[in-house]
């Protein structure tokens, strides 16, 4: 029988898993239970959201040496969470360690910037690098507890981000991509992104994923959202591309390229939740992108 989740912001998807999410950039943590396991993937992101989910995973395991933690991404608001789940197993991509040292005073100031300010909270656990236990690559396949799970690189929005795949529960973690309130968010040339994507919609097409939670918004439900998830992403990233690529052809510095390429649609356009910056962040690394190629 399962047990019931708390209301609010928690919501149970069945087959064990409960995603919660936070007051944060709508940012959705996961965890899957199971025979007295655990997964949590992605645990954020307020230190009073991190206290329930953990007493959330230990009223149900108590031992955190059958928890697994697994982290998508470097970004503060994805790797703050592991103090709360001490003596569980970190997994992550074989290069987040080294992306969490270098950015680990970017990573701190930010947690306790947000956290104090809109947080409205108090920034009590600093934060320290550390290495995964488990270190993935590529496209794997491990098991955790009694979780089996296929991990995928997603490179785009970090070199070292990952998406997972639960066969048994038909559930697809997306990271930081495939989100209903935000666009393709770049730290490399678009194409990087895009071969990720189209990567993710081969999967999308072979294996059986009725559900897709990305690391913000809402999730998705069904084979055709899911996979409509991924098209607009993708229908995004080609149109960037192809305006910037005329844009560079044209001779335009980058400013102007911005310039020219605010007026195209995408979603979260002068929205609340505005993706307005990111678009004009995803125009100078594609233009960049396309100025090393030159």
């Amino acid at each position: 029988m399962s047990q019931a989740a708390p209301s609010g912001a928690w919501t149970e998807l069945g087959d064990g898993v409960w995603v919660r999410q936070s007051r944060a950039y709508a940012m959705n943590s996961v965890v899957l239970i199971k025979n007295g396991h655990a997964v949590v993937v992605d645990p954020g992101v307020l230190p009073s959201e991190l206290d329930d989910l953990s007493q959330f995973v230990t009223s149900r395991v108590p031992d955190f040496d059958r928890v697994a933690v697994i982290f998508t991404h470097p970004h503060w608001d994805h790797v703050i969470g592991k103090p709360w789940f001490p003596a569980a197993t970190l997994v992550g991509h074989v290069g987040l360690a080294d992306e969490i040292e270098r950015d680990e005073v970017d990573i701190e100031r930010k947690a306790k910037a947000y956290i104090e300010g809109e947080g409205g909270e108090t920034w009590r656990t600093p934060f320290a690098p550390f290495v995964p236990d488990l270190q993935l690559r590529g496209t794997v396949g491990h098991t955790l507890g009694p979780f089996p799970l296929l991990s995928y690189d997603i490179p785009g929005h970090s070199a070292s981000q990952i998406a997972v795949q639960f066969p048994e529960q038909g559930l697809f973690l997306s990271a930081d991509t495939l989100s209903d309130i935000e666009i393709p968010w770049l730290d490399a040339p678009a194409w990087i992104h895009r071969k990720s994507l189209e990567s993710l919609q081969r999967v999308f097409e072979h294996e059986h994923i009725e559900v897709l939670v990305p690391g913000h918004g809402s999730v998705a439900r069904g084979r055709a959202a899911v996979y409509q998830r991924v098209l607009n992403d993708i229908a995004y990233l080609r149109k960037l591309e192809e305006r910037v690529s005329q844009a560079f052809k044209e001779g335009l510095t980058v400013e102007q390229t911005q310039a020219r390429l605010a007026e195209m649609d995408y979603l979260g356009k002068d929205a609340a939740y505005a993706m307005n910056d990111v678009h004009r962040g995803n125009v100078r690394f594609t233009w960049q992108g396309f100025a090393e190629r030159a």
